[in-house]
């Protein structure tokens, strides 16, 4: 019962994170960027000595997801202030 309820609780700041990283990246952060790196590449290692992911796949390719949305949003706020200050 208790281990349902911590698994629960971690699902819900995993989701929060990952909301976290798309509403950064779409406001062209490079925080965005580092929280789809985070997601896609963390790992922990067990106590066995044995290193995996630690997030889930489908985490990982929220992340993956997110990477790529800031990089385009970052690039495009970036060439319009480029554009503005031109102006």
């Amino acid at each position: 019962m208790i281990r349902t309820n911590d698994s629960q609780k971690i699902d819900n700041s995993t989701r929060n994170y990952i909301y976290t990283g798309y509403l950064t990246a779409i406001f062209g952060g490079i925080l965005g960027m580092v929280i789809g790196w985070d997601l896609m590449k963390k790992r922990k290692t067990l106590h066995s000595g044995e290193k995996v992911f630690s997030y889930s796949l489908t985490d990982r390719q929220h992340g993956a997801r997110i990477l790529i949305l800031a990089g385009i949003c970052f690039i495009l706020l970036l060439t319009l202030t480029i554009i503005a200050l031109d102006a």
